[in-house]
């Protein structure tokens, strides 16, 4: 999500609206295509969205080894791809990269920086990598498109809650939008969709089991809004890029979803 949660322009709002409607259906073609077709689209949007991020680290001050970065986060992608049996040893040889890179720079920051490198590589890679395993697994298909729903869900219950009844401000210095009413609206939005599209789906989750998934789900997708927000914020800016009109950068699209998809990929 945009570091303005909640839109005060209705052109703004718009534009949100027609990219989504324009994304949307081109990522669920993708999902329903395969695994492959999956992957490639995840290494792109891996290899953007790191970009990004390592560019906000840039603007808040740090540093790090972007190229490494981005090769490991793309690796990963390949590696869930391929087969998770070759993705420790992938991990160990980025370590090992990172470790190589930072001896070969002189700098007193080489700890941070490799820190960093890593975090982001994990952070995105590893996140987007969990998807693609998501798409081998038995229904993959449904259980994709049920960490997107949770998502979304989370995402309009927390605005539509926020807007109708938010009062109590969660993080003013991080993310002003953000309401405590907002939050817990998202959360019961997320609950209801998770109960529902397990039924309708038929996907082997008890009552139960869906409630919990859908709570933390929810909770975490938020948390990993805040995350970027306070990011950006250490930044300077509003947004991570300006890829996707109305939404910001690809960063911004991804920040609820990284921590949904391990989540998920759990539960599957």
């Amino acid at each position: 999500m945009t570091d303005l949660d909640y839109p005060s322009s209705n052109n703004s709002l718009v534009r949100r609206l027609i990219s989504a409607a324009i994304v949307l259906p081109l990522l669920i073609c993708f999902i329903w295509a395969g695994t492959w077709w999956l992957a490639a689209i995840a290494a792109l949007a891996v290899l953007w969205a790191l970009r990004e991020f390592y560019r906000l680290v840039r603007a808040a001050g740090a540093g790090s080894y972007t190229p490494v970065g981005i090769a490991w986060g793309v690796g990963l992608i390949a590696a869930a791809a391929g087969g998770t049996g070759w993705l420790w040893i992938l991990l160990s040889g980025a370590l090992l990269t990172l470790i190589v890179g930072a001896v070969r720079r002189s700098s007193k920051t080489v700890a941070v920086d490799m820190l960093v490198t890593t975090f982001g590589a994990l952070y995105v890679g590893g996140a987007l990598s969990a998807a693609v395993l998501i798409r081998q697994s038995d229904q993959g298909f449904q259980w994709l498109l049920l960490a997107f729903l949770i998502t979304f869900a989370t995402d309009t219950g927390a605005y539509v809650a926020g807007k109708t009844f938010g009062s109590r401000r969660m993080a003013p210095s991080i993310s002003p939008g953000k309401t405590w009413e907002g939050a817990i609206g998202g959360v019961v939005a997320g609950i209801g969709a998770t109960v529902s599209l397990v039924t309708l789906q038929d996907l082997p989750l008890s009552t139960w089991s869906a409630l919990w998934l859908g709570a933390a789900a929810a909770v975490v997708s938020q948390f990993g809004d805040l995350m970027e927000s306070k990011l950006k914020r250490l930044a300077g800016v509003k947004d991570s890029g300006r890829l996707i009109p109305g939404h910001g950068g690809l960063l911004d699209r991804l920040d609820s979803l990284v921590l949904v998809f391990p989540l998920v990929y759990y539960a599957s």
